[in-house]
């Protein structure tokens, strides 16, 4: 379970110590989605499915984007 943790926060390529701050902030961003869209539901009773389907789409493409182009960068995305 703990390697599994590791391989999701650390960078990849590295010795698995290193963690990378574009994947911590993408399960904090994601967990704060889910989290806020199940408080509206909660105090309002009411959930778009269209809507909701297409914010954590746009949050899962952005952390897609932003994680695509870390990769490309020198060094895994770390200043020279």
């Amino acid at each position: 379970m703990r390697k599994f943790f590791f391989d999701i926060f650390t960078e990849p390529g590295t010795d698995n110590h290193t963690i990378c701050i574009a994947r911590l902030i993408a399960v904090l961003g994601v967990c704060q989605y889910l989290g806020l869209s199940l408080a509206h539901y909660i105090q309002h009773a009411i959930f778009d499915p269209q809507s909701f389907a297409v914010g954590f789409g746009a949050l899962l493409g952005g952390v897609g984007v932003a994680l695509g182009l870390k990769k490309d960068t020198p060094s895994g995305g770390k200043p020279s």
